[in-house]
């Protein structure tokens, strides 16, 4: 009996080109994986705003937004008016959310332009606008009504003056928070 030795000519057997294969498939499957896992871990990316300040005689401080990189429903964002030292003003309405709205029952926003048909919250807003900062110093103007934060909208922040009768003061800050990531996404420092 013959035997014959069946050689490949090129060197490479067909058992290990196959494993050789798998375990590139594998690390590829492994390496795709880790990379989708990480945009999920990110979650919902903020936008970033731009302000303008501008201190009127009267007392207030008009903050006009410039540029908002991406447009988000006015109900995701909450603002918080800061001293000096960086400390929230808790007395009073000195943070909470922006957008008119009912949370836990209560209401809640500091929007003068609201337009909804909601009577309690049109009643809150009637409130915000007459008020002289005394318990709402800071309020907010969606001067498009499109019911997002965007460029040409307005907060007024109220210091002390002939109309106004408020906290705030130079050197104090007006930040704006995206609530789905918890980034502050503007400053707007009073001057």
């Amino acid at each position: 009996m013959e035997h014959r030795i069946v050689k490949n000519d090129d060197g490479v057997s067909p058992v290990i080109a196959v494993i050789l294969m798998v375990a590139i498939t594998v690390v590829l499957a492994a390496v795709l994986y880790v990379w989708a896992a990480s945009f999920l871990e990110q979650g919902e990316s903020a936008p970033i705003a731009t302000f303008f300040v501008e201190e009127s005689s009267s007392g207030v401080y008009h903050v006009e937004v410039i540029k908002v990189s991406k447009q988000e429903d006015l109900a995701g964002f909450s603002y918080f008016l800061k001293d000096d030292t960086g400390s929230t003003y808790v007395g009073g309405n000195g943070f909470g959310e922006i957008a008119m709205q009912i949370v836990g029952g209560e209401e809640h926003g500091i929007d003068t332009s609201y337009t909804g048909d909601d009577t309690q919250l049109a009643s809150r807003s009637d409130n915000v606008s007459a008020d002289d900062g005394s318990e709402y110093p800071v309020h907010f103007s969606d001067n498009d009504r499109d019911n997002k934060l965007s460029a040409g909208d307005q907060f007024m922040v109220y210091g002390m003056g002939n109309s106004a009768n408020g906290p705030a003061a130079d050197n104090w800050k007006l930040d704006i928070q995206f609530d789905a990531s918890g980034d502050i996404i503007g400053t707007a420092k009073l001057l």
